[in-house]
């Protein structure tokens, strides 16, 4: 019995090495968007959300029509992305939480070609993952980064 569970033992932990390279595999190919904070990538994201905002700011809870949305979902999401960064900066709270709801509202925005009910349940879906991912940003970008000291000179 002793060598049944010595081969036992060598075995998973043979597993579980090769299931951890497999994970440093695998998330080794992510990609990482970049925002940049420039007066241009302000103004457009600006733009962007002062265009969205009137839309998703009725606090209603019912799927919206996809073509009302003026712009790609992808494109409100970086806008906000930019301008909560920025908010996040200049400390304006009330700000940051009007960009953090439109980033979740645009799960109102769905294809009105579907059914009522898929409709509502891709929106649910898509808040949730958008939850995720704003909260996500919030705490692994810009936000939690340390800024290496100044050197006095």
């Amino acid at each position: 019995m002793d060598v049944l569970d010595m081969e036992l033992w060598i075995g998973l932990i043979i597993l579980t090495c090769l299931l951890y390279i497999l994970k440093w595999f695998v998330g080794r190919k992510r990609t990482v968007r970049v925002y940049r904070v420039s007066p241009e990538s302000l103004k457009r994201s600006k733009e962007v959300m002062l265009s969205v905002l009137p839309l998703v700011e009725d606090n209603g809870r019912h799927p919206l029509d996809s073509a009302r949305l003026p712009y790609s979902k992808e494109d409100v999401k970086s806008a906000a992305k930019i301008l909560a960064y920025y908010f996040y900066t200049k400390k304006q709270r009330e700000e940051l939480t009007r960009i953090k709801h439109a980033f979740v509202a645009i799960s109102r925005f769905q294809d009105a070609t579907m059914d009522a009910d898929t409709r509502e349940k891709r929106m649910h879906r898509e808040e949730q993952q958008l939850e995720r991912e704003l909260q996500f940003y919030m705490t692994h970008s810009p936000f939690s980064v340390k800024k290496p000291p100044r050197s006095k000179k």
